[in-house]
């Protein structure tokens, strides 16, 4: 939207929007944490997540206990020792619901607290030694072999949430153990869980559709783990909470192209915290910052979705949600810009159609798209370089840029001391498999918003016809597009 005043521009807005029949189209994922009394009549937080253009809201911690999910009464103390209102829940359930955003019911799919333990020891999984295991001695670890009695009393758990007005579960698992003992008629039989999940999120998906047959799914592959297993099951998207030993920007791509080579039609989450925003640590903002937007950047132009905001303009710093940290203005209109972008040019992020062609297209002794500019240009990341992820689908060419010169580290959870220095006069020659009906680029570090059609000029290629494009500058992340056009 452009503001003119007799033919004169005084100022200019964009936002951007997209339709679909369900979320799971493009998962814009963010959470809800706060659910006490005081908390009542304050939707901050939702009308918040509206602007930033999510579109699914994980409501973490907001049960009674973990393996009895809906409170009994309307105020009551969860696990943590937090006073909460169930009251509140509701009406932020139907606050969500009437942006149309959908709600999703954190529970963890084997977690039983201590006495429910102590009242059904059978229920439970063991270490070689004896004990149980267990998180924080808390949260015990349950048997969730298929028709074992925990299984049958968490997927009923699931069902009575969705029946109760949640539009589905966001099955969480703690990435341990991986295998256990079970205990069952006097004997000891060993568990690989991995190879009980699928069966776990497909029964689910099974039970909650029958109250509701729009409900979905999200399980939380910790670490990466067992995503081989339950990247075909009934759910949603694939979602993963990454973890060390996966500490760099490039290996956050990684992540997101295999989920994608395991099922290219569901959607990729990542749940990157960044620890660098956590209150207690003191952080200059302004570092912590130019890290955060490195990081977006990467999982958008690598084509996946974050889960990262939430609350009233917030952020995940740890995995306890509750520990959320609030952005600066500045900054929250900077990650809108983010936002904007992912959904306007989502068909060219997120397509399940797309193919990513980074390293059969650039660098070494690839010639179909060659760089010019004052540092290196390569595929796989590294710190000093422009990065470049080049990717396709039917009638289009995808060039993402991202600028990692002049940065000290490429840690995804640090913060950085500088943004990348900006790059000027790249220039970018992209051999044309038909003729180009229009070139352009887009970045979402362009205040405007705008849409630039870059100059260039048709020249030979030992293989054809290339164009020779000019790039505007790059601060952070450009993405360039060649849209073919229709061929006979």
């Amino acid at each position: 939207m452009t503001v003119l005043h007799e033919g004169v521009a005084l100022g200019a807005a964009s936002t951007a929007y997209d339709i679909a029949d369900h979320w799971r189209r493009a998962p814009r994922y963010g959470f809800l944490s706060d659910f006490r009394s005081g908390e009542a009549g304050d939707l901050r937080d939702v009308e918040s997540m509206n602007k930033f253009h999510l579109n699914v809201i994980q409501f973490y911690d907001w049960m009674y206990r973990h393996d009895d999910l809906i409170p009994p009464t309307d105020e009551f103390t969860d696990p943590m020792g937090r006073e909460m209102s169930y009251r509140v829940v509701k009406e932020k359930l139907a606050a969500v619901q009437g942006k149309g955003m959908a709600a999703m019911a954190y529970g963890a799919v084997y977690a039983g607290l201590k006495d429910f333990l102590q009242q059904r020891p059978e229920w439970g999984l063991y270490q070689r030694s004896g004990d149980p295991f267990q998180l924080i001695d808390l949260f015990y670890i349950m048997d969730i072999t298929p028709g074992s009695p925990w299984t049958d009393h968490i997927v009923e758990q699931f069902a009575r949430v969705v029946a109760a007005g949640f539009d589905g579960i966001h099955m969480d698992q703690y990435g341990f153990p991986k295998k256990a003992v079970r205990r069952i008629d006097g004997r000891e039989e060993t568990v690989d869980l991995a190879e009980c999940y699928p069966a776990l999120i497909d029964r689910t998906k099974a039970a909650v559709t029958e109250i509701d047959p729009s409900a979905g799914l999200i399980f939380n592959n910790v670490g990466n783990y067992p995503v081989s297993k339950t990247a075909s099951s009934d759910q949603e998207a694939i979602y993963i909470e990454v973890w060390p030993p996966v500490i760099h920007l490039r290996e956050l791509k990684g992540l997101i192209d295999n989920a994608r080579l395991l099922n290219p039609e569901k959607p990729v989450i990542l749940s990157a915290y960044l620890p660098s925003f956590y209150p207690e640590a003191g952080n200059d903002p302004e570092w912590a910052e130019n890290g955060a937007v490195l990081t977006m950047a990467t999982i958008f132009a690598s084509g996946g979705y974050h889960l990262l905001l939430g609350e009233d303009n917030s952020m995940l710093t740890k995995p306890y949600y509750p520990d959320y940290a609030p952005m600066r203005q500045t900054f929250a209109l900077e990650v809108r810009r983010y936002y904007d972008f992912i959904v306007r040019f989502g068909a060219l992020l997120h397509h399940p159609a797309l193919e990513d062609v980074s390293y059969t297209y650039t660098a070494g002794v690839n010639t179909e798209i060659v760089f010019e500019g004052s540092h290196a240009f390569a595929p796989n990341g590294d710190t000093g370089s422009v990065w470049t992820i080049v990717k396709r689908k039917p009638g289009y060419l995808i060039v993402h840029l991202l600028n990692l010169i002049g940065l000290e580290d490429d840690y995804w959870e640090h913060g950085k001391r500088s943004r990348p220095e900006p790059q000027n006069g790249i220039v970018c020659t992209v051999l044309l498999d038909h003729p180009a009906e229009t070139i352009y680029t887009a970045s979402p570090d362009d205040l405007a918003g705008e849409i630039v059609y870059p100059d260039y000029t048709l020249t030979k290629h030992e293989q054809g016809i290339a164009a020779r494009i000019v790039l505007p500058r790059l601060d952070i992340w450009t993405m360039l597009v060649v849209k073919y056009g229709e061929q006979e």
